[in-house]
């Protein structure tokens, strides 16, 4: 018996719809929600032949792109209470973890919307704190390095994603006025 060359499959709008409800209800976590529509997404995207049906294709991207901006404005929300929460407590540690799960676009959103509810006293003591950390692992980096304007990281023992976090947080906080 030979084996089928593909598989085909079938996809309703409706079906789907109330397929991504169900999966916002159970979600615990919102990030792995955000992160099974983009998979989902991209795998129809892939998959899909657009021109049997451009116009099923074109309301199946449509919800899916619904849902992805609820569940991606949900995880903005959640990271901004975060980041507050970090900012306000000067923690490295939870900084550098929102950091890293969200883009830098993204991320510089929620700041912004974090430092608006920061009072003036917090804002220039989380500058105060980023500059300082930053400057020295900078300078620490620099010296590791052996150039000047060249930083080795790795051999000053300073974590990428701990220096990039605070490079970012850094720079926008010095560019509030």
């Amino acid at each position: 018996m030979t084996q089928p060359s593909s598989l085909i499959l079938s996809i309703k709008p409706d079906e789907l719809s109330r397929f991504c409800e169900k999966l916002l209800k159970r979600s615990r976590d919102i990030s792995k929600t955000h992160d099974a529509l983009s998979t989902l997404e991209a795998f129809i995207t892939n998959f899909s032949t657009t021109s049997n049906h451009p116009a099923t294709y074109q309301a199946i991207d449509n919800i899916l792109h619904s849902f992805s901006e609820q569940t991606r404005q949900a995880l903005l929300d959640d990271k901004t209470t975060e980041l507050i929460k970090a900012l306000k407590q000067l923690k490295l540690t939870k900084l550098t973890d929102i950091h890293h799960h969200l883009s830098r676009n993204g991320f510089y959103q929620i700041l912004e919307i974090a430092a608006a509810q920061l009072s003036r006293n917090e804002i220039i003591a989380t500058r105060n704190w980023c500059n300082s950390w930053f400057n020295d692992a900078r300078l620490k980096a620099e010296q590791a390095s052996g150039f000047p304007e060249s930083y080795d990281l790795n051999k000053a023992n300073i974590d990428v994603k701990e220096f990039q976090a605070m490079k970012d947080t850094s720079h926008f906080l010095n560019n509030i006025n």
